[in-house]
């Protein structure tokens, strides 16, 4: 066993960082095809050439149990970490690989395995743990295992509804590995794609690849933030433990909190991209006493998107799109009535659409700081949050 805590100057990248690049950032939300919009994400390789993954939020909804897609570096730790699951009380219905044995051959991979998780009966999570939601039981047994077991495995995936495959290949590695093209014709609420490592080195390139997927929460990030340690006292202060790593994966974390704990949209971008002074003073003084109560808050006011950097944050039914306060990292979104595209390029967007046959009613690129939200569930797209200022305004 090793030591679980990852320190705050070990969570910085730092000088032990990958070489510069930016991050290729895709996502589709309503209704697409799977192809059309991996298509689309080609067109990013460029920006990296390793280091791919694929969220698809809905592949597992038809079901009332728990899906982890495991990574183990050594194949002889497999039994002995399943007997540490089956420790938690859940039982496990079923196992898979979750990649063929010819690709072992053909690539280095870990053991990537596949399993149908059933949580505790309510009686049993109370009596274990006084915990009586299995949500939070299930997150708090696979954040335990994710630190303490970082050196042999890792839960990339844990969640009741969405599946995330990911590799430290390129993208087209990543599809032929899972042959995703057999999800082609399943339907999804949300697609999130990710091209390159992460610029924090985490634990190793087979553990820090995104999207970072933890429950119903998944995010994919392009850029590096200068605000990195800030985010991880504000979530050590607050007790949220991190998996992986990253500057990334805090911010996903964070959004994942601050909805769950009642934060308006508008708030939470308030929060993870601060206004300018001038910003301030135009603001209605009813709006300005919360955005200073909000910010000033003392375990709020060290989470920031500060730097450069684009986020598009999945959780649950919610989807959140964020570019920094300088917008020294592009992001542009499209979508009409049926769909909604979430992009680090603008091209790529374009390039969903035209190969979706889907014709766009908007394509744009939000000012910066500025947070775009949607909400879909069932294929059905709701505008939460939408800005109609344009950077070339």
């Amino acid at each position: 066993m090793i030591n679980s805590k990852i320190s705050v100057e070990e969570f910085s990248g730092g000088e032990k960082g990958l070489p510069l690049g930016a991050c290729g950032l895709i996502s589709a939300f309503g209704e697409f095809k799977l192809s059309p919009l991996l298509k689309a994400a080609m067109c990013l390789q460029y920006r990296g050439r390793a280091g791919a993954g694929v969220t698809l939020k809905g592949i597992y909804k038809d079901n009332d149990f728990y899906v982890f897609h495991i990574m183990f570096r050594n194949q002889t730790k497999v039994r002995e970490l399943e007997k540490v699951i089956e420790e938690w009380g859940v039982h496990i219905l079923d196992s898979q690989d979750l990649v063929k044995k010819k690709f072992y051959f053909e690539y280095d991979l870990p053991i990537i395995k596949r399993y149908f998780v059933t949580p505790p009966t309510r009686e049993e999570m109370l009596y274990r743990e006084r915990i009586d939601d299995e949500y939070r039981y299930i997150r708090k047994h696979v954040t335990l295992f994710n630190k303490t077991f970082m050196d042999d495995a890792r839960i990339f995936s844990s969640s009741k509804e969405n599946g995330t495959f990911l590799t430290a290949f390129e993208l087209l590695d990543t599809i032929k590995i899972y042959e995703l093209e057999q999800y082609e014709d399943w339907f999804y609420d949300g697609c999130l794609i990710h091209l390159r490592w992460p610029t924090s080195q985490g634990r190793g390139l087979w553990w820090g690849p995104q999207p970072i997927s933890f429950g119903e929460v998944a995010g994919i990030h392009n850029g590096h933030l200068s605000s990195d340690k800030s985010n991880a006292i504000a979530l050590e202060q607050l007790g949220i433990d991190l998996h992986v790593g990253t500057d990334s994966e805090a911010i996903f974390l964070e959004v994942d909190y601050l909805l769950n704990n009642g934060f308006s949209i508008e708030e939470i971008e308030w929060i993870l991209c601060r206004k300018f002074p001038q910003e301030i003073s135009e603001m209605e003084e009813e709006k300005r006493e919360r955005y200073f109560q909000v910010v000033n808050d003392p375990y709020l006011s060290r989470m920031k998107m500060s730097g450069p950097a684009t986020a598009i944050v999945l959780v649950k039914d919610y989807v959140l799109g964020f570019t920094d306060r300088d917008h020294l990292r592009p992001f542009s979104i499209g979508f009409n009535d049926k769909v909604a595209f979430l992009g680090s390029e603008q091209r790529a967007v374009v390039s969903a659409a035209y190969f979706m046959g889907e014709q766009l009613d908007k394509v744009y690129d939000p000012a910066a700081g500025k947070v775009v939200a949607f909400e879909v569930k069932n294929k059905k797209l709701k505008k939460l949050v939408y800005s109609w200022r344009m950077t070339n305004d």
